[in-house]
């Protein structure tokens, strides 16, 4: 399905003109292969598999979380950016929008009115200097915002501080860390919980695994739970997101835990394969839910995973994921469940 909020960008990302830095994130992956490379467009993103996209068809692109540090205050003509799901990535990038701007630069938002976007660009506007209201283009909204060269604001927009990895609880008395960026990156998701407990008794009474594999890491949890299994000589996590990437490699440190680390688009680029999977797989893919994302973990699950291994899930319990899951795998058994979630053992 097209996505209209990023079609109505298109006409300012094929403009060879303007000097353009365009944010990409996952809303992008689908819709921007409407887009084509020129001399003057520039790429940031935090997805690995935008960035691997972007790059084989030669465009200038840069992966990390969103740190546009290396661009200079006031030297790009204009920015286009479809908005993100996560509030605070909204509001970093509206606010390195007004340090990156040249005096009459552009930012050229877009979103759907349900996801928040008038809102931003109204609060772009108070932050540029320029009052605009939001245009309707089909179910997209559109704002052309320029940065006033006498206007100063009053404050930025509250990000959190969003560069900054920070405390957010602990494990075994150990701090964990994790910052904005991160799919529920304030606190220890409750379904992951669940699936490390039930993961604890089911390994309790047979042999702990020599390998574990972390598939789509976030800040590190599943693998930092795995701290105390012994016999473990094998560690692997991976997620696509950069801010994911950062954060689980700062846990490890921290934890003294030898993991290898590793960007990907869920585990394509891993060719090794493992005793245990562990997966909390997301079920969005920006704005929109996306069954096809669950198969692709349930397959590169499969396929990473040695002939006697197991595989641990945590779905929400609406997601049925049984009948599919024995596309890939020889038998599925649940093993724990609570009013939201439910964890399944798959078996090669």
């Amino acid at each position: 399905m097209s996505d209209t909020s990023f079609q109505i960008l298109l006409p300012f990302l094929q403009d060879t003109q303007p000097h353009t830095l365009w944010i990409a994130d996952e809303n992008v992956l689908l819709a921007g292969k409407a887009v084509s490379p020129h001399d003057n467009l520039k790429v940031i993103t935090n997805r690995y598999d935008v960035y691997q996209d972007c790059l084989r068809r030669s465009f200038d692109i840069r992966f990390n979380d969103y740190d546009l540090s290396h661009i200079e205050d006031s030297s790009v003509d204009q920015i286009v950016y479809r908005i993100s799901k996560e509030k605070l990535v909204v509001h970093h990038l509206i606010n390195e929008a007004f340090r990156t701007l040249k005096p009459g630069g552009k930012l050229i938002i877009s979103g759907e009115k349900n996801e928040g976007v008038k809102s931003y660009i109204s609060k772009a506007g108070k932050l540029l200097g320029e009052n605009v209201s939001a245009k309707k283009n089909g179910n997209g909204y559109i704002g052309i915002l320029s940065k006033q060269s006498s206007f100063c604001p009053d404050h930025l927009l509250d990000d959190k501080h969003y560069p900054r990895i920070r405390e957010i609880g602990t494990i075994n008395e150990h701090a964990i860390q994790s910052k904005p960026g991160l799919f529920g990156w304030e606190k220890i998701d409750q379904g992951s919980q669940l699936l490390m407990d039930t993961a604890d008794q089911y390994f309790a009474s047979r042999s702990y695994p020599a390998s574990v594999l972390d598939l789509g890491c976030g800040y590190g949890y599943l693998t930092l739970r795995t701290l105390n299994w012994p016999g473990v000589d094998r560690r692997q996590a991976t997620d696509n997101n950069a801010a994911a990437v950062a954060c689980s490699t700062a846990n490890f440190n921290h934890f003294k835990l030898a993991v290898t680390v590793s960007a990907d688009d869920c585990g394509s680029s891993i060719t090794s394969q493992f005793d245990c999977v562990l997966c909390n797989p997301p079920f969005h893919q920006g704005f929109s839910v996306d069954s096809g994302l669950t198969t692709k973990f349930l397959k590169n699950s499969a396929a990473r995973l040695a002939p006697s291994g197991i595989a641990l899930f945590v779905v929400n319990q609406f997601i049925g994921i049984e009948k599919r899951a024995l596309e890939f795998f020889k038998k599925v058994e649940p093993l724990a469940s609570d009013k939201q979630f439910k964890v399944l053992a798959l078996y090669k």
